[in-house]
């Protein structure tokens, strides 16, 4: 009988499984919308994948748990702030389930009011919903690219590996 090491079809732990997924790099990004009485809500995201060039969509996984979840499809639109290298202090801050999450933040709304963080983000993409697949204990939300709003200048990219951030420079994204 193969032991658990050379057996490939034995199912992985959850400790190997979330080791491996650490060893993959992500663009960290902050997903945000607005809830029915407009209230903004947002959430850290390394779960961001370009799906489709021709229509343009984009996917992102969502935990079923997410208190931003209902907010995000109830509107069907959110934000795609794809952060800049210095942003992993509001990272930190839509990871985090207790914060204010927006207190104090430079954000405006784009024309279907949903939030959006420019100045901190290399740039935005203004989504909508048309796709919603359950998935685990997450959702695969598929959205269609309306409009690719300017970030800040000159920001480079934060990315997520082996559990800890990562700043990229500009450079690397040309």
């Amino acid at each position: 009988m193969p032991s658990a090491t050379t057996d490939r079809s034995a199912t992985p732990t959850d400790a190997a499984f979330l080791a491996a997924m650490a060893g993959l790099a992500g663009g960290v990004c902050v997903v945000t919308t607005a809830g029915p009485e407009g209230r903004p809500a947002g959430f850290t995201s390394t779960a961001v994948m370009s799906l489709s060039r021709s229509p343009q969509l984009l996917a992102i996984g969502v935990d079923q748990a997410s208190r931003t979840l209902p907010a995000l499809l109830g509107r069907g639109r959110f934000a795609l702030n794809i952060l800049r290298a210095d942003g992993e202090s509001l990272s930190r801050r839509f990871a985090d389930r207790t914060a204010d999450r927006f207190a104090g933040l430079d954000w405006t709304t784009d024309e279907w009011d949903v939030p959006v963080l420019a100045a901190y983000s290399a740039a935005v993409l203004s989504c909508q919903v048309v796709r919603d697949v359950p998935a685990g204990d997450h959702r695969l939300i598929v959205a269609s690219v309306r409009r690719v709003l300017p970030g800040a200048e000159g920001g480079g990219a934060l990315v997520h590996l082996g559990r800890r951030y990562h700043q990229l420079p500009a450079e690397y994204a040309r």
